[in-house]
């Protein structure tokens, strides 16, 4: 782990480069974490088509970002990320990893859960309130007198089976803390703030919209009127890593 002051933070954005959504990727981390730790430094990775992937030891904090591909297929790459999960946990226990909706997903894989296409609604784009566990509650007190955090959620596979030695802090293996806590992974974004969510509803292409008419989707765009959680959310991760 880094030997500084000010947190180093690694990035894997786990979609190809070259286009608009990798960008929207980037910039929605680059100031989430600008709000919550403006002195750290936050590298991008591209495990896609360059396999580049940070060295562990380099870095406080290493984030699994979200993306459009399948968290359970047999792609090299994306076996790659799981094997790097896998060794990082297990030989840089200081490191602590955050991973965020297609993260979550590959955690929950890496260590023996299972990831499936959410069958119930079919895909989701929406501002969700997500129910805490009493373990979630104590996590984040933030949030605890409500009982629910509020973020932006863009999926169409979920984690169907949790894996082993992981601690729900939310209902619906929304959000997931390990019992090393040393490793922590929302299904929701809390590094989107209203612009790029807004963006996503009503702009971006049917992967994650395409199940929802326009009067849905303008519903859910007005629920951005009242704030989400996010920098809060990701405030207390801050946290979390310099425990």
């Amino acid at each position: 782990m880094a030997n500084t002051t000010a947190l180093q933070i690694a990035v894997l954005i786990n979609s190809p480069p070259g286009n608009e959504f990798w960008h929207d990727v980037r910039q929605s981390y680059s100031d989430a974490f600008g709000i919550v730790a403006p002195r750290a430094r936050v590298d991008f990775y591209d495990p896609v088509i360059e396999g580049h992937f940070p060295k562990p030891h380099d870095y406080d904090l290493i984030v699994l970002s979200g993306g459009k591909a399948d968290a359970s297929s047999s792609e090299l790459w994306v076996l790659r990320v799981l094997d790097f999960v896998r060794t990082t946990a297990r030989d840089f226990p200081k490191t602590k990893i955050l991973g965020i909706c297609w993260g979550h997903q590959a955690i929950a894989r890496s260590f023996g859960g299972e990831v499936a296409a959410v069958l119930s609604t079919g895909p989701i784009a929406a501002i969700q309130d997500i129910n805490l566990t009493e373990a979630g509650k104590k996590f984040f007190p933030f949030a605890a007198s409500a009982g629910y955090y509020r973020a932006a959620e863009f999926h169409v596979r979920e984690v169907a089976k949790p894996a082993p030695n992981f601690v729900h802090l939310a209902e619906n293996h929304e959000c997931f803390l390990n019992k090393e806590n040393t490793i922590l992974s929302f299904q929701a974004h809390p590094e989107l703030q209203n612009d790029l969510t807004k963006k996503l509803l009503l702009e971006e292409d049917d992967v994650y919209n395409g199940n929802s008419t326009m009067e849905q989707l303008q519903r859910e765009v007005r629920k951005l009127d009242q704030s989400m959680d996010g920098i809060e959310l990701l405030r207390r991760v801050i946290q979390w890593v310099k425990e």
